[in-house]
């Protein structure tokens, strides 16, 4: 006894073939790999809401400028420009990307888009500085904060793109003349230290004032490490956001590439637009510390807390050629250099 065929049952067939393979497709496929330098976990609430909404699994990694994953987190304009030139990028330019990042904040050619803003504002201690008594970067050149000043490696990147950018707004004389005054006041014998490593001192009182960027402070509150140190740190750390009558704040970027070569562009590119997004640029902001660039979601309320603040419009890509010059700056006043 036969059958007729019935089309839409064997139609219904090969659709059904078809959603089978590619499950199997799917779980065949290796994580989509994103890096966070900030220890993995604190990005993970980010990439499961956007596994949630793609279905797509995503590894984060510890990778540190590395520039190994298929999405790229890089955190700083100078690391950027070293995986641009180590032709670590794919070109990812698109204009919706380009109407939500403004143009200081990305490559000019299209290797990469910021994503959050990191902010290094002087952090000082409440019950050896007045509120509003610095407004400035320059501010710290006045010989009143002799000794009182702790200071990070001029090895490092974020030291580096500070006076980089200030040898833009100021000229070159300018901004050798502000370093030496601040590497002077920090003593014959400074002890360096790491941000970390700077907010306690200021918090505990050892020091009056660093400059620092402000998420460490936000990291040191989510690891428990108030408890282990005895004290809170909104209670003797104020922060001061600098030159609102001048340039603005000084900012950099954590920026977000594709790696060059990926077999997973497509999936690559939806995780760079979630994170992108309004949802995505909120989570960023709430886990790991940063703020949004895009101007219609609000900072989180830990940041908030820290008050508000209007960032310099400079475009960080004018920073490239201003590095060698900056570093012969720190070398030659003995800012401590090329160690942490």
């Amino acid at each position: 006894m036969s059958f007729p065929r019935v089309p839409w049952l064997r139609a219904g067939l090969v659709m059904a073939g078809a959603w089978m393979a590619s499950l199997a497709n799917a779980a065949d496929k290796e994580p989509l790999t994103v890096n966070w330098y900030h220890s993995a976990p604190f990005l993970q609430p980010v990439i499961d809401e956007f596994t949630k909404q793609s279905g797509i699994a995503v590894k984060v990694t510890d990778s540190y400028d590395k520039f190994d994953t298929d999405v790229i987190l890089v955190s700083d304009y100078k690391s950027l420009t070293e995986a641009k030139k180590l032709n670590s990028f794919e070109r990812i330019r698109s204009p919706d990307l380009d109407a939500i990042v403004p143009a200081r904040w990305r490559d000019r050619d299209g290797g990469w888009y910021g994503v959050m803003l990191r902010a290094r504002a002087v952090v000082y201690n409440k019950a050896l500085v007045k509120p509003g008594e610095i407004k400035s970067y320059r501010d710290l050149a006045d010989p009143k904060w002799k000794g009182k000043i702790a200071l990070r490696s001029a090895a490092n990147v974020y030291n580096r793109s500070l006076l980089a950018s200030m040898i833009v707004h100021d000229g070159y004389a300018s901004a050798a003349a502000w370093a030496k005054a601040v590497r002077d006041n920090a003593g014959e014998r400074p002890e360096y230290s790491g941000d970390t490593g700077n907010i306690w001192r200021v918090a505990k009182g050892e020091f009056a004032l660093a400059f620092v960027n402000t998420y460490y402070i936000c990291y040191e509150m989510a690891k428990g490490r108030e408890k282990t140190n005895g004290l809170k740190l909104a209670d003797n750390l104020g922060v001061a956001w600098l030159d609102q009558d001048r340039a603005g704040q000084h900012v950099n970027v954590t920026g977000v590439g594709v790696r060059a070569g990926t077999t997973r562009k497509d999936d690559a590119m939806k995780l760079v637009r979630f994170l992108l997004s309004q949802k995505g640029q909120a989570l960023l902001s709430q886990n790991v510390f940063k703020y949004p660039v895009r101007s219609d979601v609000p900072p989180s309320p830990l940041l908030q807390s820290f008050g508000n603040f209007r960032a310099d419009d400079l475009n960080l890509n004018d920073l490239e050629l201003h590095y060698d010059e900056a570093d012969g700056i720190y070398r030659a006043i003995g800012w401590k250099s090329w160690e942490e």
